[in-house]
């Protein structure tokens, strides 16, 4: 079970970034650093704590691998928007991961949270995907807007 979590977890980590991706254009600076931190945190934060349950007894290897996955995450979704929400994305990213292997050697019954960790991740990219509505409305407007300039009369 927990290693289909885990495999649910990346799946929906990956598809988050290539959502992001492809709406890249139409992200402001702030819009991307609010998905890399977002997407650092809760990816580091979710398989962090299933890799500590998984690796029991190795709370360095399983920090060390939350760390470098919410690293990895933030960076590149944030890179495709601006070096500042890459950076923030590396920084969510080792707070995330340094802290849920922690969590996950202290529980005695850490599936309880897991499940609660997974069903907040979701809910999380429903609101990035609303940001991401906003920010497509207030690209369109903006556009709508310029051609509205360049064609008026000087």
């Amino acid at each position: 079970m927990l290693f289909l979590n885990m495999v649910f977890l990346i799946l929906l980590t990956v598809s988050s970034m290539l959502y992001t991706f492809k709406n890249r254009s139409e992200l402001a600076c702030m819009d991307g650093m609010i998905f890399a931190m977002v997407l650092g945190a809760m990816s580091s934060i979710s398989l962090g704590l299933n890799i500590q349950v998984y690796l029991v007894n190795d709370l360095g290897l399983a920090t060390i691998l939350a760390v470098l996955i919410g690293m990895a995450v933030g960076f590149v979704t944030g890179k495709w928007v601006s070096l500042t929400a890459s950076i923030e994305g590396v920084m969510a990213g080792i707070m995330g991961g340094m802290m849920s292997p922690m969590l996950g050697a202290m529980l005695g019954h850490p599936m309880t949270l897991i499940w609660f960790l997974d069903f907040a991740y979701i809910l999380v990219l429903i609101l990035l995907v609303h940001l991401a509505k906003e920010a497509r409305q207030a690209f369109l407007e903006e556009q709508l807007e310029a051609g509205k300039n360049q064609s008026a009369p000087h």
